[in-house]
């Protein structure tokens, strides 16, 4: 008879981290930095937040933010998204919340990291090609008229008026300049992530504004100063230390860099 070690009789279980709330927020961006001898090259970003609703008719309120951030291509930057997501409870929490920009990467990812989920552009993209459309044919007043009206019906699930307003700008027959097409096909291709209305009663948020700020304060603040040039290996070190910082991490990662006793 084979007696089988006691270390292989243990099985021992990962303990499943709890999110901080129910709907967690996760959103990806990217940031130009300089590399010596490679010149400008993007560090791709992430943020993950809590989602709190503090009452009826309020804006979603994001808290708890942690972050991962380095020079990867995007199937690396997947892996570190999905270790930063389980880091933090996300594949336990009730209902998951994308929102960002239209680059179809960052979508790719989403889907391949969160199977259920909420997709969500960010607003002011949206808001964006509004003004791209009013611009176009439009004097500085007008403009302004138009698209504040149709912001309203954005907000409030309006695609469909918004479509019809740009028809009325261009009537059938007349040729929609490129800049114009290109907005309106933008809007279209993202329209099942354009119920602002839908998202706000549920209390979800429609703004990557967390990740916008992780790119500034995690990576522009430090790594984009005056005269800057990075080391590829440098720039990654400093982009960890700058995560675990502001992760509020530090403590927790400080003592795994030092020697063992």
């Amino acid at each position: 008879m084979v007696s089988v070690p006691k270390a292989e009789e243990e099985v021992v279980f990962r303990e499943r981290v709890q999110p901080d709330s129910a709907v967690m927020s996760v959103s990806a961006d990217g940031v130009m930095v300089h590399i010596r001898d490679e010149g400008w090259k993007e560090v791709k970003t992430v943020s993950i937040s809590a989602v709190e609703k503090r009452g009826e008719g309020d804006e979603a309120h994001l808290t708890h933010h942690s972050y991962r951030a380095g020079l990867w291509e995007a199937n690396r930057f997947g892996q570190h998204l999905w270790a930063e997501a389980c880091r933090r409870g996300v594949d336990q929490a009730k209902t998951v919340v994308c929102v960002n920009d239209g680059a179809a990467w960052i979508w790719a990812l989403m889907f391949i990291c969160f199977a259920r989920r909420i997709e969500v552009l960010d607003w002011w993209h949206a808001v964006e090609r509004l003004w791209t459309v009013a611009t176009s044919g439009l004097s500085a007043d007008a403009a302004l008229v138009w698209v504040t009206t149709q912001k309203t019906h954005l907000y409030q699930d309006g695609l469909r008026q918004v479509l019809q307003a740009v028809r009325l700008l261009y009537p059938r027959g007349v040729a929609l300049p490129e800049a114009v097409r290109q907005a309106v096909g933008y809007l279209f291709s993202h329209r099942r992530r354009l119920r602002y209305g839908t998202f706000r009663r549920l209390g979800y948020p429609i703004g990557s504004g967390t990740v916008e700020s992780a790119c500034k304060v995690v990576v522009q603040q430090r790594m984009k100063q005056a005269g800057m040039r990075w080391s590829r290996h440098g720039a990654q070190a400093m982009l960890a230390l700058r995560c675990a910082l502001l992760s509020d991490r530090w403590d927790e990662t400080w003592t795994t860099l030092l020697p063992a006793s």
